[in-house]
């Protein structure tokens, strides 16, 4: 099983997600490397960045790809 990490809003909208870690630390401080950019390079129409979360894989890991709806929604359309 592998790990992956979410990067969620304030108000609970996944900015980011990424998996295939192999262990919870290594998740964790790639979630917070992202969280870091991600706050850095804001933008007055973004979303802040809320929470990070990580969790472990029941599965084969994928890599999670936002649909079109998604990205206009956080902005990058």
């Amino acid at each position: 099983m592998s790990w992956f990490y979410e990067i969620r809003s304030s108000n609970n909208v996944v900015l980011k997600r990424d998996g295939g870690f192999a262990t919870q630390d290594a998740a964790k401080t790639a979630g917070r490397e992202d969280a870091k950019r991600i706050k850095n390079s804001r933008q007055p129409d973004r979303p802040k960045v809320g929470n990070i979360m990580v969790g472990q894989n029941t599965e084969k890991s994928t890599r999670w790809r936002p649909s079109s709806c998604q990205l206009a929604e956080l902005g990058f359309w």
